[in-house]
């Protein structure tokens, strides 16, 4: 069993031209807060327009290495 709430890391992501913070869970489930925040707005849609989320391999990878850590 982990005892942590959430572990995070800032990548650069070239699919989006910028960095994207990428936030993991204990229950496995895991977030990116540039996508969360530019999703909201026309021109944040705009800026994401690239993004591969949920299938980011950013994502997948840190995802990964949380729980192996």
């Amino acid at each position: 069993m982990v005892n942590w709430q959430v572990t995070a890391t800032t990548k650069e992501c070239d699919e989006v031209g910028d960095f994207a913070t990428i936030m993991v869970y204990p229950d496995q489930t895991a977030q990116c807060a540039f996508f969360n925040k530019h999703s909201r707005t026309i021109r944040g849609q705009k800026r994401i327009k690239n993004c591969k989320w949920p299938n980011c391999s950013l994502v997948a990878e840190f995802k990964e290495y949380a729980f192996t850590i």
